[in-house]
């Protein structure tokens, strides 16, 4: 089973929730693996407890970039007429590809009448499996810096996961997705069978799991809600549960404790389960289990 775990706005706690949620189901549930779905940004790593050992490290080829062969080029302009990216610059006449910000659509090969124009390969980002320090094992997404097409490098590490969970007799995935709706939450969502939002008391959260609730209705996820730093605005927190029309999975405070785990890169669930995050976790995943009908099968 695959479950997402999303907020459609940076900050909110996902990566906290979704880092303790695979420690938890590795220890109760017959085991889990993690994917950092955050290719721009990866850190649930650290979350996890840190590296203890990276197992593979490959390349990932998926992107296409425009390249042109100025020994055919006459200097029409015309790619430069038909790009929609600003992708390409003029100098001294002639157009120069601004790599960056192109998206290997193949507009400008099309209208070239020197052939001057090819769409090549280029490397698109990193996938790396690893072994955190806690045990945990975790399929790293990381975008090269300049890199597009986030949505082919998730897929890519979700497929290497289901590969590794059946591979170690693992039943779960857990998919710490990227912030917002873009390409790469598109992608983390689209195999999913469970999502989980995870909200804070404020309009700018609401409103970002709304649009992320929006995707998840055209994958048909069963989609519950956990409200994180619930205690800063009680009265909001008690309100988001109607508008988003999703059962409560259950409420953690605001504690400065969570802050010291990532600093320490120990996860709450093991280093004080007992405590007030810590039994707030464990409600949220007794429950998660009691209503997302989970079972040491998957």
């Amino acid at each position: 089973m695959e479950i997402a775990v999303a907020s459609g706005k940076g900050g909110t706690g996902k990566t906290f929730l979704a880092s303790n949620l695979a420690i938890f189901l590795e220890r109760k549930l017959g085991g889990a693996v993690a994917v950092d779905a955050d290719v721009e940004a990866p850190d649930l790593a650290i979350a996890l407890g840190g590296v203890d050992e990276v197992l593979s490290r490959r390349e990932v080829w998926e992107s296409a970039k425009a390249s042109i062969d100025y020994g055919r080029c006459t200097g029409c302009l015309k790619c430069y007429d038909a790009c929609m990216f600003d992708a390409i610059a003029v100098e001294e006449a002639k157009p120069r590809i601004i790599e960056e910000y192109c998206e290997g659509c193949g507009a400008c090969r099309i209208v070239c009448p020197e052939k001057a124009v090819e769409i090549r390969e280029t490397l698109t980002g990193y996938l790396s499996v690893i072994k955190t320090i806690g045990g945990i094992y975790a399929v790293m997404g990381d975008l090269e810096v300049g890199g597009r097409n986030t949505g082919h490098v998730v897929y890519t590490a979700r497929e290497e996961a289901k590969k590794l969970a059946e591979k170690l007799g693992k039943n779960f995935i857990v998919i710490d997705s990227a912030p917002g709706i873009g390409c790469p939450v598109v992608s983390s969502l689209s195999g999913a069978e469970v999502l989980i939002v995870v909200v804070e008391p404020i309009p700018q959260s609401l409103q970002g799991a709304r649009r992320v609730l929006e995707v998840a209705k055209a994958f048909r996820l069963r989609s519950y809600l956990v409200l994180n730093k619930y205690d800063l605005n009680e009265g909001f927190s008690e309100r988001i549960p109607g508008e988003l029309g999703l059962e409560v999975l259950g409420r953690i405070p605001y504690d400065e404790e969570v802050v010291e785990s990532y600093t320490m890169m120990n996860p709450i669930i093991l280093s004080n389960p007992g405590g007030r995050i810590g039994r707030a976790l464990e409600e949220v995943f007794e429950n998660l289990i009691e209503l997302g009908g989970l079972s040491r099968h998957g």
